[in-house]
């Protein structure tokens, strides 16, 4: 690479191209430079460590989530949510390891940050409480994340390790007949089980608008 040329985004660039031929815990600092052409040490000029780099491919993940925040604003809160969370889990099985790799960083661009208001204005409108329209958006977005670790996961294990018939050779029908009969949706859960879980989810944050009650 020549003199100059090694800056932020063309690490956080490098970074994604590696997280694409070897997941992300083949995203080393020796590898990184090596792809880049670069001694290593010349990488901390840029980011102070790895997790600095993690927060940085994180948020060009959530801006490009955010950038249809406006979006929100017509919505109502139901709609709000589930279009999120869809949008949310398409983006991150966009990415190896997405999920993993945006799990627990932090939001480094003050402009995506501002835009997460959106948002938290249309649940406010909604009817619910500041707090309860952040919990909503953390909660969803906590079941998101989650939901597509175990699918990648699944993915990058292979199909030989982990099978609803290797499943099924582990039970005794007569003795684990409910275990046995749901083992096909426990190893590979379909699109309707991610469905079932935001439905479900969104009603129980329902519970939590003003005026309403829990059954």
């Amino acid at each position: 690479m020549p003199r100059g040329a090694l800056n932020r985004s063309a690490i956080v660039d490098a970074a994604f191209e590696l997280l694409a031929d070897v997941g992300l815990d083949g995203i080393t600092a020796r590898a990184l430079a090596d792809r880049l052409g670069v001694q290593a040490g010349a990488l901390y000029y840029h980011l102070p460590d790895m997790r600095t780099l993690r927060d940085e491919m994180a948020t060009r993940i959530i801006r490009r989530l955010m950038t249809e925040a406006g979006d929100a604003a017509g919505m109502g809160w139901r709609t709000l949510l589930k279009s999120m969370a869809d949008r949310e889990r398409s983006m991150l099985l966009e990415y190896r390891d997405g999920a993993r790799m945006v799990s627990g960083t932090f939001l480094t661009d003050d402009e995506t940050l501002r835009a997460m208001e959106i948002p938290l204005a249309a649940l406010v409108k909604g009817g619910f409480s500041p707090l309860d329209a952040q919990r909503a958006l953390s909660t969803m977005n906590a079941f998101v994340t989650g939901f597509v670790i175990e699918e990648q996961q699944r993915l990058a294990a292979g199909e030989a390790r982990y099978t609803a018939q290797a499943r099924r050779a582990r039970l005794d029908p007569r003795a684990q007949p409910l275990s046995y009969a749901v083992s096909a949706e426990v190893v590979e859960p379909p699109r309707e089980a991610f469905e079932w879980g935001v439905d479900a989810l969104i009603e129980g944050i329902g519970t939590h608008r003003a005026g309403e009650t829990a059954l």
